[in-house]
């Protein structure tokens, strides 16, 4: 009997986020969690704990029973679940199993389609569970296969390529304009949510070289705790000579510098190119720059445009993606019973050999013929028995396993020539 994939656990669509971050298990946590499931006897998984997904695949010879005892590991994990189980876990076996690991590997199952954390975070888990003896034969195939396809998908496909987001929109101006960002020098004026999310996604893309400004004293804060210079508003023109990225997020409801002040900064700049990228509900930097040379203005609807724009993209990609995916689980599943089937043919080829001995050792003196004879009553005994019984019996079940045999056999045998024409032979007993 052969073990079976499953996945269990909770995502972004069927569980909200106060309980996911319940049920999130940080990297120690997951070390027990793993320790305890071997314990349990399941001894094929690996957990992946993001803020989108708990969820955890595995192999076992119990599937059902193997994802009912993770679930209540979790709830316990996580008591304030227990009432919402029902609703928030779900649970795949076999073929959807394995279309769940390479969606979410491909990054098809993501909010943000074709974002590349998602693999990495897969593959460190993968790790995890090497290191913890929990990847097995079963599962550390399935997961390479997981591993290339996410590969080809890449590769193949453009599901991966355009901004989807905001702050992913303004790194890809950034680099449009400025190249490699590892050099380049940017200014935040007014750190609110949206600029700590633009500093992040900068910070991603290998751009560490900032200077905050704005009126609040927290701002001041935040400069020292990240090691970054903190810039007076009073020198705030004076800093932006050097800067190639201006990021503003205040709202204050008046513009930091008119175009005045920005034509005399650009003439001093010699009109090396400056991105500036005001996030300001309302609007930081008077639209009338948009008319000097080497200034490139984008506010947040800009922004949000130019995400639309590679969201529907990346729709487009994944249809292609999606078919690749499908393929690969009819390949996966092609392969399986291939793998399948070699046990079963070697004690078939054994259960042959066997009885030809007993044929020879219970009647040494046959001639060739009748000993071939007696050779093929015996090996067609039992399945001849079987046939019978099966097609004796009347139910349903029954019935359709008949069925099911004799159209194997035809196939296995290419009985269809004889079929027709043959009257039944009896067969000796052993």
């Amino acid at each position: 009997m052969s073990q079976r994939p499953f996945v269990i656990g909770v995502n972004y669509q069927t569980c909200p986020s106060g309980l996911r971050d319940k049920l999130f298990l940080d990297q120690e946590e997951r070390a027990a969690f793993r320790k305890s499931l071997i314990e349990k006897d399941i001894k094929e998984c690996q957990i992946i704990s993001t803020c989108d997904r708990v969820e955890i695949f595995g192999f076992h010879l119990q599937a059902e029973d193997a994802c009912l005892t993770i679930q209540k590991k979790l709830i316990n994990h996580a008591p304030s679940s227990r009432s919402q189980a029902d609703e928030i876990f779900f649970r795949r076996y076999d073929d959807d199993a394995i279309l769940h690991i390479f969606e979410v590997c491909t990054a098809l199952h993501s909010q943000m389609i074709g974002e590349a954390q998602i693999l990495g975070q897969i593959k460190e888990a993968y790790t995890d569970s090497q290191n913890d003896h929990c990847m097995g034969h079963d599962l550390d195939s399935l997961m390479q296969t997981a591993f290339h396809l996410a590969k080809r998908v890449r590769t193949q496909t453009k599901i991966g390529e355009g901004a989807v987001s905001v702050a992913s929109a303004s790194v890809k101006l950034a680099k449009d304009l400025h190249g490699e960002l590892s050099n380049s020098r940017g200014m935040i004026y007014g750190l609110g949510e949206a600029g700590q999310i633009m500093l992040d996604q900068f910070n991603a893309a290998g751009m560490h070289n900032w200077m905050l400004s704005g009126s609040s004293r927290r701002t001041e804060r935040y400069a020292k705790r990240l090691n970054c210079h903190f810039v007076p508003e009073d020198d705030l023109e004076g800093k932006l000579v050097n800067c190639d990225i201006l990021i503003t997020a205040s709202g204050l409801g008046r513009f930091l510098l008119d175009d005045t002040a920005f034509k005399i900064l650009m003439e001093k700049r010699r009109y090396k190119p400056l991105l500036i990228i005001d996030c300001g509900v309302p609007l930081d930097i008077d639209p009338a720059v948009d008319t000097l040379d080497s200034l490139f203005r984008y506010s947040i609807e800009d922004l949000e445009r130019l995400a639309e724009r590679g969201q529907t993209n990346r729709e487009k990609e994944a249809s292609q993606a999606r078919l690749m995916v499908q393929e690969a689980v009819i390949e996966y599943r092609r392969g399986l019973a291939e793998q399948d089937g070699i046990p079963a043919l070697i004690g078939l080829r054994e259960h042959f050999d066997k009885t030809r001995q007993t044929v020879l050792q219970e009647h040494p003196h046959l001639d060739a013929t009748e000993a071939t004879r007696l050779l093929i009553n015996k090996l067609l005994h039992r399945p001849s028995e079987a046939l019978r019984a099966m097609a004796a019996d009347g139910s349903d079940a029954d019935i359709k396993d008949w069925i099911t045999v004799n159209r194997v056999l035809e196939q296995l045998f290419t009985l269809s020539d004889y079929t027709d024409n043959t009257e039944e032979t009896e067969t000796e007993g052993e």
